[in-house]
């Protein structure tokens, strides 16, 4: 008799079930919108230009930003309205992806992201505020700014910046978090 009770049990909570995780056709998927952003969205551009070079002709050019493989996206077309997670394994991959969305689809980002410098070093970024800040920072960095940033490489990949009163040779990647904790660009004025 207990087991038809239980049986009878799992039987009225199946119905539940079924509801809860079914999904009408009309309803409309959402991401949370300070998360999402679009093929024209400047975190969108930024991206693209941190992994592309200005001149697509100079072959030799190296990129500003490294981005550590695989990424996670989160997707929702807008013919589709349902979320696909696409999974980006290197630089052309991602360029090629924002090229290939409409004006109306929503990406969400799976993060941290990891960021490599030059030399391996990783800065992890864990918003897309975060990604914004850094990879606008990264960006004009690259772009060889001399009257904002003191380069201490022929790469325009890294600069000085002074940290508690020592002076440190950081990636482009770094600044943003340096900055925020208080460090100045530039070398330190009493620096040996």
């Amino acid at each position: 008799m207990e087991n038809k009770f239980n049986l009878l049990k799992y039987l009225l909570f199946l119905p539940l079930l079924f509801l809860t995780f079914c999904q009408e056709n009309n309803e409309t998927i959402t991401l949370n919108s300070e998360d999402v952003i679009t093929k024209n969205s400047k975190v969108a551009s930024l991206i693209k230009a941190a992994i592309k070079s200005d001149s697509d002709d100079d072959d030799d050019a190296e990129q500003c930003v490294e981005f550590h493989y695989p990424i996670a996206l989160y997707v929702i077309f807008s013919q589709g309205q349902s979320i696909e997670t696409i999974v980006i394994n290197n630089d052309d991959e991602l360029f090629n992806f924002f090229d290939t969305l409409t004006e109306s689809d929503e990406i969400r980002i799976d993060f941290p992201l990891v960021l490599l410098d030059i030399d391996g070093e990783e800065t992890i970024i864990n918003s897309l505020t975060e990604l914004e800040e850094t990879l606008q920072i990264a960006v004009d960095a690259c772009r060889g700014d001399d009257s904002q940033y003191d380069y201490c490489d022929d790469d325009n990949k890294k600069v000085y910046v002074c940290h508690n009163g020592n002076t440190l040779c950081v990636s482009v990647n770094a600044i943003r978090a340096h900055l925020d904790h208080g460090d100045e660009l530039g070398q330190c004025d009493d620096d040996d």
